[in-house]
């Protein structure tokens, strides 16, 4: 019989899942996200400003990068996702692809800004800003599909999940704040190379902590493995997961957007100074993690989709204001909006996604996590290729070609990126969303 169609009532055991025979800690499980987190976002949310600005690489090839990035990184999630589900060790499923891929992680973060000399000019810049790109992207895919599945399988029941899920966001929150908010003054102080350098060191040291410090169950390898069509066969036909993976796509390219255009968008639209990306990020992380008490607490009371929908439009204010700014202090106001935004649709992610992962193994009495997340990543990363496209509208319609050669309109440029192209994505997102089939009653029952 397929695997798609074994119910639960043929499965017993897929109704009630065993918890591991060690007790996890959620609070070195969340340890963990920090230094995945934060390593992340000091790669992504400043090696464009540093390759375009920094050492003069033209956008137009900055925008090739991100095109070969993200088709890159939806070939290999779903066979990393595979891969992960499927392997048998006496350590576990995912733990050895996390020890064996830490060291090249925080390497290969350090290795994107040392940039040998003989290759910061020409050709050879834009080759080696490729090959570190597509390297770093399959390492961060090698952590990120395996430390995430292992969430479904550590902590069991309604509240241990709860439990478990505040520390993972207020940590992978925290690195998102430390990553993109001191980034500007670490490197200020001590140059891209030992900025990277201190950023892997932390990084390693909690990511390695929280890895030896989680048990796997050995009973789940128990399992045979599942061949690559049974594996994603019933994910593919989850037709509430691909209506909030493209919503959430949408969203993901917008934060991506905010992302990259923030240290571009304070220098050339509000004609701040240098820290003054420090000062946005730190403000929508700051309110992010705070907002997150207040989102949960809506959950409970109006449920799951009315919630997801708000802090949607929430973050289609922040674009109105982003754009309406012309100073740091009304900035602000659009970074504050972004962060109470942000907050709710993480909150509500968690949520939705182990939500579609227990009813997926009720209904086959398979474990699919690692498909589940790995097909989320390469729609959440085939955004890359948006973003592409949003760079390259820089250079045709307002003449931005790098650093070395602005344009004329290059205040224009940054406020355009940083404002009218998210409202049309995150318009497109809230439509979608009013088509999710999942509601109040529902939510309050799993929180």
């Amino acid at each position: 019989m397929p695997s798609s169609q074994v119910t639960a009532a043929q499965h017993p055991a897929s109704q009630s899942v065993s918890s591991p025979a060690k007790k996890n800690s959620p609070v070195l499980y969340g340890l963990g996200s920090f230094g995945l987190e934060s390593a992340y976002k000091v790669f992504w949310g400043f090696y464009l400003f540093y390759y375009v600005d920094v050492l003069g690489l033209a956008v137009t090839l900055a925008a090739i990068i991100n095109v070969l990035y993200g088709i890159w990184d939806a070939l290999n999630d779903p066979l990393l996702g595979y891969l992960s589900d499927n392997t048998r060790t006496r350590w576990g499923r995912r733990r050895p692809w996390l020890l064996v891929g830490m060291p090249f992680y925080v390497a290969l973060l350090v290795l994107t800004y040392a940039v040998p000399v003989s290759l910061q000019q020409g050709q050879g810049l834009f080759w080696y800003a490729l090959v570190m790109v597509l390297l770093f992207e399959t390492a961060s895919t090698v952590m990120s599909v395996n430390y995430d599945a292992l969430f479904p399988e550590l902590f069991q029941g309604l509240q241990e999940r709860a439990r478990a899920s505040g520390y993972y966001q207020g940590f992978c929150m925290a690195g998102e704040l430390v990553g993109f908010a001191l980034t500007p003054i670490v490197y200020s102080a001590f140059g891209f190379v030992g900025m990277a350098a201190l950023f892997a060191g932390v990084a390693g040291v909690t990511l390695l902590i929280a890895v030896v410090g989680s048990s796997e169950d050995p009973r789940v390898q128990e399992e045979p493995p599942l061949g690559v069509r049974a594996a994603f066969q019933d994910v593919l036909r989850d037709r509430p997961y691909w209506l909030f993976v493209s919503a959430l796509t949408f969203l993901t390219f917008t934060t991506g957007v905010y992302t990259l255009a923030t240290p571009f968008w304070c220098k050339y639209t509000l004609g701040a100074g240098p820290r003054s990306p420090s000062i946005v990020f730190a403000t929508v992380f700051v309110v992010a993690i705070v907002s997150v008490a207040l989102w949960s607490r809506w959950v409970r009371a109006m449920g799951v989709k009315r919630t997801w929908l708000w802090a949607v439009a929430v973050m289609l204010l922040s674009a109105v204001a982003l754009g309406l700014a012309n100073n740091l202090l009304v900035g602000l106001i659009g970074a504050t909006l972004a962060g109470l935004g942000l907050g709710g649709i993480k909150i509500c992610r968690e949520m939705i996604v182990a939500n579609l992962v227990d009813q997926n193994l009720a209904r086959t009495g398979h474990r699919r996590e690692g498909a589940y997340y790995s097909l989320l990543r390469v729609f959440g990363k085939l955004s890359k290729v948006l973003e592409a496209g949003a760079l390259a509208l820089l250079g045709v319609l307002f003449g931005y070609v790098s650093g070395e050669e602005p344009g004329p309109r290059s205040a224009e440029a940054f406020r355009f990126l940083i404002s009218a192209v998210p409202l049309v994505f995150l318009t497109l997102a809230l439509l979608i969303s009013r088509w999710l089939p999942f509601g109040g009653q529902q939510t309050e029952s799993e929180t």
